[in-house]
């Protein structure tokens, strides 16, 4: 009989998939590829992982298979810059991603991945800073809690010096995205101060304090234009 009821084969362990056209720098490619020799070399890749269960004995093989399952997952969907895990939105903003959708996209069960996420932990390998919104005094709403991944694994790897060069890259991609966002917004808000403008001049040709508003604000949005 292979491996036991959560589907496992010892000799033929499930790695996580990427996304089908979910493209990502190579450095996160390599480090799911370099992470892979711990399922057969536990104690000589990660042995804080391999000691994560309390136990000097060796972490079982459906074990290692899920953290490798869910790790891979958060490097998959690691910021270069900040080492959280999450999505980018459109609004420079950053979401974190739930441990459903980890499960999902590692193949695991949710308390299989839960399981593999707390040896993770463990091993000093993530943090997990959970999230909530405060809504009455005795009620919160919890959202997708933000994990980071230590820079210590890419040490582990051998990978800091290219760390360290794909986070100064990623920083300058990110400062542009968020310079081109700033612009855009700042359009937007000229657009509507000019709309104001001209019905102003229409109904009410006058000088006006509302008329002094808008062009400080354009000249604020005027200056602060790279």
């Amino acid at each position: 009989m292979q491996g036991n009821n959560c589907g496992h084969d010892p000799d033929k362990p499930r790695w996580f998939e990427p996304p089908k056209q979910h493209t990502r720098p190579k450095i996160i490619s390599k480090a799911i590829a370099e992470i892979r020799r711990y399922y057969r070399a536990p104690v000589a890749t990660i042995p804080s992982l391999n000691l994560a269960n309390g136990s000097e004995r060796q972490q079982r093989s459906e074990r290692r298979e899920a953290c490798l399952a869910v790790l891979s997952c958060l490097l998959h969907y690691l910021d270069l810059v900040s080492l959280r895990v999450g999505i980018p939105q459109n609004d420079t903003s950053f979401q974190g991603i739930s441990m459903p959708f980890i499960a999902e996209k590692s193949g695991l069960s949710l308390r299989r991945a839960e399981r593999a996420a707390a040896d993770l932990v463990r091993a000093g390998l993530i943090t997990v800073h959970p999230l909530c919104q405060k809504l009455t005094d005795t009620a919160y709403k919890g959202y997708a809690a933000i994990r980071t991944i230590s820079a210590k694994l890419f040490a582990l790897l051998g990978m800091s010096a290219r760390l360290r060069h794909e986070r100064e890259r990623a920083t300058a991609r990110q400062r542009k995205r968020n310079r081109k966002h700033e612009q855009k917004q700042a359009a937007k808000i000229s657009l509507v101060a000019d709309m104001i403008a001209n019905q102003a001049n229409i109904f009410d040709p006058t000088e006006s304090a509302a008329m002094s508003a808008i062009r400080k604000l354009k000249s604020i949005l005027s200056d602060s234009d790279p």
